[in-house]
């Protein structure tokens, strides 16, 4: 059949809207008729090339779409039924998903070159093959999946909102609930107030925290953190963020740092540990700058405060069970999804949203189908 795709051909190169051919659904796999997907940092990061894959290729992670036929083997999903895709599609046998470590699963990682799970392709031009970013394929009008890599939601949820709990809702608020392990009374500094930063924030306020202090340099984006229940609001580019944090906790510091900045560099790692008070623990969400080969903190400090630094992708995620716990939050009004969509695009737009997700316009720009 064929789809309309947005098509990365080159690395700094802008995607290409085209007609493209995608196979069949293969053994355990799905077809999706798209309905959203937002537009993440990491997209960037394959455009660029600081995140490397085989290309051509369609990228798009952060999608949400109805099924439209299942391929042989398919037990868990039917025609008709709404889903949430994730780009890591936990097989439930391995080593490490018996050890309930689902994100690290050792086959259902989305891989960079662009096969699904069997090793071949099903998205085409001509006689070239077209990679399905992380197995997703989330920019295109139709995709094919992995059984695995979706999530079944209820079907009154709207996808537009439930698209983001795909991957930047997750990762924000999982690095909050699942890996800082924010509870009542605790608090919280998180650094980069984006789509990802905005989503921490929402996170550690549903798990109780008593102080959440935002800080990034967009005026918009702390206006967006406070409307979120941001207890203090910091523009980093004219006030010294680890003072700011001390001046706002009596002078101790937080329990839980979150760094959601989308380059990391030392100065950011140095402020995220700096601003902790005895005890408190660093979270590094955001992807290092590639050059950065250390931590830029005394490890007779971190001993004698017992400071912890820990890095995570995809907030923690068990994508089974937290892409319903977080959409239950969103039913019960305490995860608001809705704010978190800045804007909407078509698919013929989506360079323009990705000008405007570099130029920090949008918490979340979503492509609607």
């Amino acid at each position: 059949m064929e789809t309309t795709a947005a098509v990365l051909w080159e690395a700094n190169q802008p995607l290409s809207v085209e007609q493209i051919e995608l196979d069949a659904p293969g053994e355990g796999e799905v077809l999706l008729r798209m309905v959203a997907a937002g537009v993440c940092y990491s997209d960037h990061h394959f455009m660029t090339g600081r995140r490397t894959m085989r290309l051509p290729a369609v990228i798009g992670h952060e999608g949400a779409g109805i099924v439209e036929a299942v391929g042989p083997g398919v037990k868990g999903v039917s025609v008709g039924d709404h889903v949430v895709q994730t780009f890591v599609a936990p097989c439930g046998r391995c080593y490490r998903c018996r050890r309930r470590k689902f994100t690290y699963c050792e086959v259902g990682l989305g891989v960079a070159d662009g096969t699904m799970m069997d090793g071949t392709f099903r998205m085409h031009r001509a006689d070239r093959a077209i990679g399905t970013g992380m197995r997703l394929g989330s920019f295109s009008q139709f995709t094919v999946s992995p059984e695995t890599a979706c999530v079944v939601v209820p079907s009154d949820i709207d996808l537009i909102h439930a698209s983001l709990v795909s991957c930047g809702i997750s990762t924000g608020v999982g690095a909050a609930v699942n890996v800082a392990a924010v509870r009542a009374g605790d608090s919280v500094a998180v650094f980069g107030a984006g789509g990802v930063g905005a989503a921490a924030i929402a996170g550690a306020i549903a798990a109780g925290a008593a102080a959440v202090i935002a800080i990034d340099i967009a005026d918009q984006k702390l206006e967006m953190a406070r409307s979120l229940g941001a207890t203090h609001a910091v523009n980093a580019r004219d006030t010294d963020s680890v003072r700011a944090v001390r001046q706002a906790t009596g002078g101790y510091g937080v329990d839980k740092s979150i760094l959601c900045i989308d380059v990391v560099r030392p100065e950011h790692l140095s402020a995220a540990i700096d601003c902790l008070d005895s005890g408190g623990t660093a979270v590094v969400v955001g992807a290092a700058e590639s050059q950065l080969d250390h931590i830029p903190t005394s490890p007779a400090l971190l001993m004698r405060d017992s400071k912890s630094v820990v890095g995570t992708m995809y907030g923690g995620m068990d994508p089974h069970r937290d892409v319903l716990r977080y959409l239950e939050l969103y039913r019960a009004g305490r995860l608001p999804l809705e704010k978190f969509v800045s804007k909407t695009y078509p698919l013929e737009s989506i360079n323009e949203s990705l000008d405007d997700l570099i130029a920090g316009r949008n918490i979340r720009g979503v492509v609607v189908f």
